[in-house]
């Protein structure tokens, strides 16, 4: 019975997975500082001021300025921000994998945010500040968690933690911290700062937000006031009035799967004191692009001056009318929105940029997840997310599903079925199962962070006789299986998610959309195999158990064809794996480096 069951939110704080035979859904997270050498005549030290508010496109700090990349820079974990971007601190590394699997209780040092060496040499009055934010739309810190901030001196060549904050299990806004610098042990060239978050290392745990930070001489303890007009929140989806934030680019904008939206609205502020006169801003400059063609640029927009700071505000920006009429494949749209008139502040701040793909598939994610959702449990278990095909077009069969599996901190050892179910006779929820695989697929987390891997159907199925059906899959174990949980989306009216075991289905309560995303007519080109550009070897190939890379800094991932993973890592120029122990067979090598990622295939004698 509906009454009989009860919710599981899973935290850090939670001990142990309460025994029941019932199933259960879950959600749950998802789940060091380098060596660098230095000497007094290193040409890579910067001189004050050091400024960074994270508002590049990069989702990883600037190379520029800080000397590791574990944090990730983003618009997703913050609530309330004063303008694009910040740094998250969780027990994800820079791929966004936990650091450490099955580590929950584990409260040990995390993401360390290392700067580039500082000559400070000479300056007075030298502060550091930055804007802190406990959870955010992500985990909170509890007591037992902390964020640190610690100066390195070229003097004594160590660390000293100079201040740190305890989590206190409560959301909160953005406040200000500032700190001196001074003393003769790091007014010198190669001082350096870092923050160090300490808490759970088996996923997006125990989160910490970190924006405008600066260090300059010259200051006082009250100048933390940050001055500038800014754009205030990512770029909006451009779905208009659709369920889907992504559909098939052949469906009709008639239909009722896809409408173009009229207009996109953004969110400003004009942070800090009011300047005489007020700022005089150029809002809603914007340039609309479909697959790199121009469709419309606009440059002659209102001047907006008013004098209501430190609050958020709104404009909006006209879609084009020949914007997303006709399409002759995949599209990919493309947009810049950006305000000018004054020069205060951050530039990177006055720009955001969006983008929305059109290729085979349905998304009502935004393709980024703040949590991990999963049942357990119970032998079985499923999950299915209602579906609107009707305005598909009368010839589309499904061919896969995309899943965004994710780290939350525990090691999968589940396999699963994907299924489809027609619509219940009577009622909402699923119904008779019209479709379940023989295939056996092993959940992939990818390669970085948000991958949505794609997963082929043994056999395509015609959806033609139907509006709408339940597409999801089922578990061969009670191991809970994290798909990525999007807690920005809520799930559009009328098209709920259902989990269940083999008898009974229940209604899903927690908030969020769970990232899945069936595709159509044809296989994702990322399910092709690629052979591997020069700058890559492999050999032997094939071999018996030996094999040996050869590769600038990449991290690799070998799996099955069925998506097992078998052995992962990093290679720095050279690595040899002792493969001697696997199945004869056919397996996927994949490489990931800055430039992207190159795979080939491996024969296993």
């Amino acid at each position: 019975m509906l009454n009989s069951r009860f919710r599981f939110t899973f935290f850090i704080s939670l001990a142990a997975v309460v025994a029941s035979a019932q199933v259960q859904e879950i959600t749950a997270v998802l789940s060091n500082a380098p060596v660098v050498s230095w000497s007094a005549e290193s040409t890579d030290t910067l001189v004050p001021p050091f400024t960074d508010d994270f508002s590049y496109p990069s989702d990883k700090p600037s190379s520029a300025l800080w000397q590791d990349a574990k944090v990730w820079v983003n618009d997703e974990m913050a609530l309330f921000q004063n303008s694009l971007g910040v740094a998250s601190f969780d027990g994800l590394n820079e791929y966004g994998f936990a650091y450490k699997e099955n580590a929950l209780g584990s409260d040990s040092l995390a993401d360390v945010l290392t700067s580039a060496y500082l000559d400070l040499q000479g300056l007075s009055n030298v502060y550091l500040s930055f804007q802190l934010q406990e959870g955010g739309r992500g985990e909170l810190p509890s007591n037992a968690d902390s964020i640190v901030v610690e100066y390195w001196s070229p003097v004594t060549s160590d660390w000293t933690q100079v201040w740190g904050q305890k989590g206190s299990s409560t959301s909160s806004p953005f406040s200000s911290v500032i700190l001196p610098v001074q003393g003769a042990n790091y007014l010198q060239k190669g001082f350096r700062f870092r923050f160090a978050a300490y808490g759970a290392r088996a996923g997006a745990y125990d989160i910490w937000n970190i924006d405008y930070v600066q260090l300059d001489k010259d200051r006082n303890p009250a100048d933390t006031i940050i001055t500038e007009p800014a754009i205030a929140r990512a770029h909006p989806l451009i779905i208009g009035s659709g369920a889907y934030t992504s559909w098939p680019w052949w469906v009709s904008n008639a239909s009722s799967v896809a409408n173009r939206p009229s207009t996109l609205e953004f969110t400003y502020r004009r942070n800090g004191a009011v300047p005489s006169g007020g700022w005089s801003l150029n809002l809603g400059q914007f340039r609309w692009e479909e697959n790199g063609t121009l469709v419309q640029q606009t440059t002659a927009v209102p001047v907006i001056t008013n004098t209501q700071h430190n609050q958020d505000q709104t404009f909006t920006v006209s879609v084009p009318s020949a914007a997303m009429t006709s399409f002759s494949g995949p599209t990919t749209v493309s947009t810049k929105v950006w305000f000018d008139g004054s020069a205060a502040g951050f530039r990177s701040n006055d720009t955001v940029r969006g983008e929305l793909t059109l290729d085979n598939y349905l998304a009502l994610d935004d393709g980024s997840a703040e949590r991990a959702y999963a049942v357990q449990n119970v032998i079985g278990g499923r999950v299915a997310q209602k579906f609107k095909v009707g305005g598909l077009g009368g010839s589309d069969t499904l061919k896969g599903m995309y899943f965004n599996f994710v780290d939350a901190g525990e090691a999968y050892t589940s396999t699963f079925r994907m299924a489809v179910w027609a619509p219940a006779d009577s009622g909402d929820g699923p119904g008779n199962i019209l479709y379940m695989s023989d295939s056996l697929y092993s959940p992939s987390t990818g390669y970085y962070r948000g991958d949505m891997m794609p997963y082929e159907l043994d056999s395509s199925i015609s959806l033609n006789a139907f509006a709408e059906v339940w597409i999801g899959y089922i578990c061969t174990s009670s191991n809970p299986m994290y798909l990525g949980l999007d807690q920005q989306r809520t799930l559009p009216s009328g098209m709920p998610r259902y989990y269940g075991d083999g008898f009974n289905w229940y209604q899903s309560l927690e908030p969020g959309v769970a990232m899945m995303r069936p595709y159509f007519r044809y296989s994702p080109t990322d399910m092709v195999v690629e052979e591997l550009a020069q700058d890559f070897k492999v050999y032997p190939n094939p071999s018996s158990g030996s094999l040996s890379i050869e590769s600038p800094s990449a991290h690799y991932v070998l799996r099955t064809l069925t998506g097992a993973t078998v052995a992962t890592g990093r290679v720095e120029g050279y690595e040899q794996l002792e493969l001697h122990h696997l199945d004869a067979g056919l397996y996927i090598l994949s490489l990931r480096t800055a430039q992207g990622i190159a795979q080939v295939k491996w024969i296993k004698l």
